[in-house]
């Protein structure tokens, strides 16, 4: 090794002043190893900026320095299943507070900033943390009765069997609002205070369990006015005339403020005979009207008719329930076919007998005509004892 080493040594001292040329390819033996040489990963870029972001309140926020100027931020996520970009040109500071935003499918955010001469771009994934499958499924929230909330769910295809879900509503801007009195649940809560709920609700609903810690979080965005339930309109009467009939209503009490010019209505009018009449039976669909009346010809003679009223958004397909039948119109009293049938033939049967039994008598007394009875010769009396009779005649 020593004899390797003193040529390379020798030739490295000399001076090229001596004249003497050193071949730069000259290729030394070096040891030989099995494989390919280990690739060596290029080191990490340092972040100029330091990205951070909070997901409770949607806020990126990057390291503040005089000589870094950030121009522009960014985020793009989805919502309601579809890609969304949202870019902000103005910020507050060292930091970009995005309005409501749906994390559970995970986001992509970024900085545009200028340091000098040099443009620098960074940005920063995020995801729920959490073990993937374990997050709520099938979440759903509706308010109804005008004053309460009721969201239920299920838990995640991975969530542990002790798995229990919390539910946690901010508005738009990150704040906060009453949840669930009940804690934490396995699947759903109802929330009877809806104080200060906005139009555009942010509904996380996140888990713990006792053996497998934190879930994956599922988060929503709702319009509260969207998945408001309707109640059937009530008070609904029926009056009519010689000639029509009108059926009036009160509209519904609701949550959210809605005038009438919001709501639809549909009648199912039918007749209370027996006899369908595709004419007089339908459903009658009615835009709002301030008056919240419908008029319909129905002359007189009638039997009266029967009315269910459910009301609609006029922004949605959302339809309430149908209201409970009403009966209205009646100009008579309405007798049960099946005694006046049974009375009817009854009547019948009695006349049929009667008529039968007279004339059963006429025939036999024109037929059969009665034999006059012998009278006494003294009295005239038909009545005669036949014994005296007898004597009288041997006599």
């Amino acid at each position: 090794m020593l004899l390797l080493l003193f040529p390379a040594l020798t030739l490295a001292s000399l001076p090229t002043e001596a004249g003497l040329q050193v071949d730069s390819k000259l290729k030394w033996p070096h040891p030989e190893t099995d494989g390919p040489a280990p690739e060596v990963p290029p080191p990490p870029t340092p972040s100029a900026l330091n990205l951070t972001f909070d997901p409770g309140t949607w806020t990126l926020t990057w390291l503040c320095s005089h000589d870094i100027m950030v121009t522009s931020c960014y985020v793009n996520f989805t919502l309601h299943g579809r890609p969304t970009r949202r870019r902000m040109q103005n910020t507050l500071g060292c930091r970009c507070q995005f309005r409501a935003l749906t994390l559970h499918l995970g986001v992509t955010l970024g900085v545009n900033a200028t340091t000098g001469n040099v443009t620098i771009h960074e940005r920063l994934d995020y995801i729920f943390p959490g073990p993937p499958g374990s997050e709520a499924v099938n979440v759903s929230c509706e308010i109804h009765d005008a004053a309460a909330m009721t969201c239920t769910w299920e838990a995640g295809p991975a969530a542990p069997p002790d798995a229990r879900y919390f539910l946690v509503l901010r508005n738009t801007t990150g704040h906060k609002l009453p949840g669930c009195p009940s804690g934490p649940a396995l699947s759903g809560c109802r929330i009877n205070d809806l104080t200060g709920l906005p139009d555009r609700l942010h509904v996380t609903v996140a888990g713990w369990s006792q053996s497998g810690g934190a879930l994956r979080a599922y988060d929503v965005i709702l319009n509260t006015k969207a998945i408001e339930r309707l109640s059937p309109p009530s008070n609904i009467t029926g009056s009519c005339n010689a000639s029509h009939c009108a059926v009036s209503w009160v509209p519904p009490r609701t949550w959210a403020t809605m005038g009438f010019a919001d709501f639809r209505y549909e009648l199912d009018l039918r007749r209370t005979d027996m006899d369908p009449d595709p004419d007089l039976d339908t459903t009658v669909t009615v835009s709002s009207r301030p008056e919240n009346r419908f008029e319909f010809p129905s002359p007189e003679p009638r039997e009266g008719h029967v009315v269910r009223v459910r009301v609609g958004d006029v922004r949605s397909k959302r339809w309430s329930v149908w209201s409970p039948p009403v009966k209205f119109g009646a100009d008579r009293p309405i007798v049960p076919r099946l005694p006046v049938y049974i009375i009817a033939m009854g009547v019948t049967l009695t006349c049929v007998l009667g008529l039968a039994l007279a004339w059963r008598r006429f025939i036999w007394h024109r037929l059969l005509p009665r034999i006059p009875d012998i009278q006494d010769k003294v009295s005239d009396n038909a009545l005669v004892n036949p014994q005296t009779l007898r004597k009288d005649l041997a006599a």
